[in-house]
């Protein structure tokens, strides 16, 4: 008897407790395009982006009948990279930001 008593305690045993990973927020693309453009057509397009965060704090990518409000906090992380890969030369620009990360922010009035 004392063996079957052993071999269920030994069943009976509890795993050692695992970690919970935090689950990630599922990526939503909300809008991707590519086009070719000329020098002059994209620099105009940085300049009105760069006017309409200045000015509204937020910008809208319209395309067809879609348009999407990009309306980034003050505070941003941004990214620049340049990549050479052979002949195919490679700037990216990326700037990110957490919604309700200003909220918290003193402010002087």
């Amino acid at each position: 008897m004392r063996e079957n008593e052993q071999k269920h305690e030994q069943k009976s045993e509890q795993k050692p407790e695992q970690k919970q990973e935090k689950t990630k927020p599922i990526k939503q693309v909300k809008f991707e395009n590519e086009e070719s453009q000329c020098v002059h057509e994209f620099a105009t397009m940085l300049e009105t982006i760069a006017r309409k965060l200045k000015e509204d704090g937020k910008f809208v990518i319209a395309h067809g009948e879609d348009e999407i409000i990009v309306s980034p906090t003050n505070e941003l992380s941004v990214e620049l990279e340049y990549e050479v890969k052979g002949d195919k030369h490679s700037f990216e620009i990326e700037f990110e930001w957490y919604e309700g990360k200003d909220k918290n922010k003193v402010r002087i009035l």
